[in-house]
C-alpha cells in the first residue's frame, strides 16, 4: 500500500507539472499581433490532454519591441536599412508553429527549450537587423543538432530529436512571407472560389528539420558528423495570394498529413462551412470538424489567418 500511494504520488506530481509547463507553452493573452485588415487566432490539442510536442508561438513586433527607439538609436547610428527593416515590422506579425517529434511531457520540455532559444535568438536578430532573418533559424538549427540535453529527452537521441518548424510573417495587405524547416506546407483558402488554391511548389521551398543536419557552408561543419548529410542555407518563401475574406491555415502533422484519415477535401468543406465568420470560429470548426470525423492520434495545432 505504501508503494502504491507513493507511486500515486509522483504520477500526480509529472501530471501538475505537466499541466504547469502546457498553461506556460500556451500563448500569452494579447500576444497574437493585431495588424488593420487582419484576423488571427490558434488551438492546441495536446493528444493526452495536457502538454505535447506541439508549440505555437506570436510576435507581436509593435508590443514586444520599442520599434520608435530601436528607430531613433539606428538614424544616430546611420544604419539606414535597419531603420527601413524597423517600419516595416510595424505593419507585421510573426507566428511560429513547431512540432517536436513525439507527444509526452518530456517532448514538451523540449517545446519549451524551443520557445526559450527563439526568442533569444530573437533579440539579437533585432539589434543587429532589425529584424528577424534566416540566420534566427540557422542557429536554433545548429544549437538544437549539437545539444546533448535535447537528445538525452528523447527516447531515440537520433531519431526522434528534430523538430518541424515554420515561421511567417504576415503583413497587413495579405503578403506571408515565411521558412520552413521539415514543416507542413501552408494552405491558402480563396472565399471566391471556395476552394484551396495551388500553389507553386518554388513558393513552399522546405528543408530539414531543426537538429537534424548542420548547413554545408556552417563554419564548425567538421564538428558535426551527422549520418545524414548537410543542408543548403534556409531561403524564405513569398505568398502573396491573399484576397479579401482569403483564409490561410498554418497547422501540424496532426491535423492533416498523408496517412490521416481525415482528408485536404474534408478540411476544405470544413473551412468553406465557415468562412463568413471570424479567425476564431473557423479555428474551432476545423478542430469539431476534425474530431467528429477521425480519431485523434496526435497532438494538433492550426493557426488561422484570415485577410478581410
Amino acid at each position: 500500500m505504501a508503494m502504491e500511494r507513493e507511486t500515486n504520488g509522483i504520477d500526480q506530481e509529472l501530471r501538475t507539472g505537466a499541466q504547469y509547463l502546457a498553461e506556460r507553452l500556451k500563448p500569452a493573452p494579447g500576444t497574437i499581433p493585431r495588424l488593420p485588415g487582419i484576423d488571427i487566432f490558434g488551438m492546441q490539442v495536446p493528444l493526452n490532454g495536457i502538454a505535447g510536442g506541439d508549440y505555437v508561438s506570436y510576435v507581436n513586433f509593435a508590443d514586444r519591441f520599442d520599434l520608435d527607439a530601436r528607430i531613433e538609436r539606428a538614424m544616430t547610428q546611420a544604419q539606414g536599412e535597419v531603420v527601413q527593416a524597423l517600419r516595416r515590422l510595424k505593419r507585421k506579425g510573426g507566428i511560429v508553429v513547431a512540432d517536436v517529434a513525439g507527444h509526452g511531457f518530456a517532448d514538451a520540455a523540449r517545446a519549451l527549450m524551443l520557445h526559450q532559444a527563439i526568442h533569444t535568438a530573437a533579440l539579437y536578430e533585432m539589434d543587429l537587423n532589425g529584424e528577424f532573418t534566416v540566420r534566427l533559424f540557422e542557429q536554433i538549427n545548429t544549437r538544437f543538432l549539437k545539444s546533448t540535453t535535447l537528445r538525452n529527452f528523447a527516447a531515440d537521441p537520433d531519431a526522434g530529436s528534430f523538430i518541424t518548424l515554420i515561421y511567417g510573417e504576415i503583413s497587413s495587405t495579405g503578403r506571408f512571407r515565411f521558412v520552413s524547416a521539415g514543416h507542413p506546407p501552408p494552405l491558402v483558402f480563396s472565399r471566391e472560389f471556395d476552394r484551396f488554391v495551388d500553389i507553386s511548389q518554388d513558393r513552399l521551398v522546405s528543408y530539414p528539420p531543426i537538429g537534424l543536419q548542420p548547413s554545408e557552408d556552417q563554419v564548425d561543419v567538421r564538428q558535426y558528423q551527422r549520418q545524414l548529410g548537410y543542408k543548403k542555407r534556409y531561403t524564405v518563401n513569398d505568398l502573396n495570394l491573399m484576397g479579401q475574406g482569403d483564409v490561410l491555415l498554418l497547422y501540424t502533422d496532426g491535423l492533416l498529413d498523408p496517412l490521416s484519415p481525415y482528408t485536404q477535401l474534408q478540411l476544405e468543406r470544413a473551412v468553406s462551412s465557415a468562412i463568413n465568420q471570424s479567425a476564431q470560429r473557423i479555428c474551432e470548426t476545423i478542430l469539431e470538424d476534425r474530431r467528429a470525423k477521425a480519431e485523434q492520434t496526435d497532438d494538433i495545432s492550426l493557426v488561422v489567418i484570415k485577410y478581410h
